[in-house]
């Protein structure tokens, strides 16, 4: 496996086992016999501040290819097939040779957000977190069909009925990444919305 790849599963593992192991947590304290716990101070270190903005800038960098995808990318390969399955093939290496600029910031976001699960933002309601982290793995189940919706065109070439399963899947993924983008944005305003009144 070549180490794009394998720094892609790698960020997706470690994002769903951050996020297993804090619902796990969660849950504990939330049944825990002594009662409902605080999550502990907030750290005041700028970590937790980057590490949201690293959330939002690659929430955003995925909205913004998953639309491109979705209206240019994907319908491009009705075109390029009417050119024949050589130049439709050349065009899905020429793809494929690109996919880690879309794959890494997609894991990266994902992990960011995960990350947040154990490193809190100040002002920024854990709940709201969850609620993306919920649809990041929402985001990495529904890649699963297109995924191998383009190894099946890979290996069988174009046909429309695969085109159309790659476009609405794919339509799906787009409005995934533009609810976590949504929220993202709603993430970073109230960390900053709330400072004033906080003196943070």
């Amino acid at each position: 496996m070549d180490p794009v790849n394998l720094a892609f599963l790698l960020m997706l593992v470690a994002f769903l086992l951050l996020t297993l192991t804090a619902a796990a947590r969660d849950l504990r304290r939330r049944w825990s016999p002594v009662g409902p716990s605080h999550d502990g101070p907030q750290l005041k270190s700028s970590v937790p501040d980057l590490l949201l903005l690293l959330a939002v800038a690659t929430a955003w960098y995925n909205v913004s290819s998953g639309w491109i995808a979705q209206l240019i990318n994907y319908p491009l390969y009705a075109d390029m097939s009417t050119y024949g399955p050589q130049a439709f093939l050349a065009f899905r290496r020429r793809y494929d040779s690109g996919l880690p600029i879309i794959m890494l910031p997609a894991a990266l976001m994902c992990l960011a957000w995960g990350v947040l699960l154990w490193l809190p933002c100040r002002n920024v309601p854990k709940r709201l977190v969850w609620t993306i982290v919920v649809f990041c793995v929402a985001f990495v189940a529904a890649t699963i069909i297109p995924a191998s919706t383009q190894v099946q065109m890979v290996r069988e070439g174009f046909s429309n009925a695969l085109e159309t399963r790659l476009l609405w899947s794919n339509g799906i993924r787009a409005i995934i990444l533009t609810i976590i983008g949504v929220l993202a944005l709603s993430a970073v305003r109230r960390r900053w919305m709330n400072s004033d009144s906080t003196g943070a």
